[in-house]
């Protein structure tokens, strides 16, 4: 309940979706009906996220006009041949971010522009100052307006916003009271920002993308189109809500569920906001069969150095040990060797390694603690053997 600190109730399952879009600085688009807070909700993310103080702009599209979004061009440079504008209050350079509302009701000529917003965060090649850009729709089907046209909404991850009716009395009562404001203590901002430090490893960034290309070609003959920038949005999505797992520890990120809200937000025609004859509950079905069977963040590839691998008790012990093996010949604490040689007597004692395994690793922490002491003692070459002698003689105290 990440963002009931906020002040946004009622949108537990979608909270992944929406901060692993904003961590993959995607566009984000809001579905659903009138008065489901998506204006207020975006404002409040937003500010969460980037400051208090942000310049944050909401627009009505259906009756914008270009000038309110660049201002008015300013004649004394045009005469220069340079093209600047004039700004007003309401022009979108200064914003950091901005609501895109009723989108798919934008006149044409409006909309060829929101396609360069929304991808690229420019209005005609000219940088704005935005870091976030929401959007938001009613359902069409529902409220009888336009449906969009694909290619712009597969430039958005779509996100369906909860009507009220659907939540629990709980959410209900804090929506009703403000109770809950303030609940959690979740920095997000800085949750975003080690997000941001996060690098898969080679394995899970294999297995992400064996992912995406299975989605891609399962779903082949239900009538989705699948494009590149599709694809490389899911592959982001996902690698995010595994960047998000690590930033604060919080497994809802790595959750099938999480995963499967990943990959249909980059689907438009099973988010009703596109005209299709695609079934949408057996796409939704066909993903979740495939995410029950894909294990994200997987504590054997995350671990990122020696220490964390210690932590495992590992269920293929074979991908374990070459684990460990590849980082006992590069590691430079000899902390965690002697912790090597510590942990792999009891994981054996478990029956969780095999003796003859145990031993194998064990000589290879040794080894490498050995060469380790040698270096930092300078150790003349005629006493080398002796001294490794006795290096080996006190670890094997140690471990006894």
């Amino acid at each position: 309940m990440l963002f009931d600190q906020l002040g946004i109730h009622g949108w537990d399952e979608i909270e992944p979706v929406v901060l692993a879009a904003l961590a993959s600085d995607l566009s984000v688009l809001f579905v659903g009906d009138i008065g489901g807070n998506k204006t207020e909700g975006a404002e409040r993310i937003a500010r969460a996220l980037l400051g208090r103080d942000i310049e944050f702009r909401a627009y009505e599209v259906p009756t914008l006009n270009f000038d309110d979004l660049v201002g008015f061009v300013n004649p004394k440079t045009l005469a220069k041949g340079s093209l600047q504008f004039v700004p007003t209050p309401l022009s979108i350079w200064p914003a950091d971010a901005v609501l895109l509302d009723e989108i798919n009701r934008a006149n044409p000529f409006i909309q060829s522009k929101l396609h360069e917003l929304v991808r690229k965060r420019t209005l005609l090649g000219m940088p704005t100052n935005l870091k976030m850009v929401f959007s938001a729709v009613n359902p069409p089907e529902t409220y009888n307006t336009g449906y969009m046209d694909l290619a712009l909404a597969s430039r958005f991850v779509c996100v369906p916003v909860p009507n009220v009716s659907a939540m629990d009395e709980i959410q209900i009562e804090h929506i009703l009271s403000g109770n809950g404001i303030g609940r959690g203590g979740h920095d997000l901002r800085g949750m975003l920002a080690r997000a941001s430090a996060f690098e898969p490893s080679g394995i899970e960034g294999m297995r992400i993308s064996s992912l995406c290309k299975k989605i891609m070609r399962d779903l082949g003959n239900s009538g989705i189109v699948f494009n590149a920038r599709q694809l490389k949005m899911m592959q982001k999505l996902i690698t995010s809500g595994l960047a998000l797992q690590w930033a604060s520890g919080l497994d809802i990120f790595t959750a099938p569920d999480a995963i499967a809200s990943y990959i249909g937000a980059v689907i438009p025609e099973i988010n009703g906001i596109v005209r299709t004859r695609v079934d949408a509950s057996v796409v939704r079905g066909t993903i979740r069969t495939i995410v029950t069977g894909f294990q994200l963040a997987d504590p054997m590839t995350m671990a990122r150095n020696l220490g964390e691998l210690l932590e495992i008790e590992p269920a293929d012990v074979l991908a374990w040990a070459g684990a460990v093996d590849r980082s006992i010949k590069s590691e430079r604490q000899p902390q965690l060797l002697r912790d090597v040689l510590r942990r792999l007597p009891i994981l054996q004692r478990k029956g969780v390694i095999e003796h003859d395994l145990s031993r194998t690793l064990m000589e290879k922490a040794a080894t490498r603690f050995a060469t380790l002491t040698l270096i930092e003692e300078a150790t003349p070459v005629l006493e080398i053997p002796g001294r490794i002698h006795n290096i080996i003689q006190s670890l094997k105290g140690e471990v006894s």
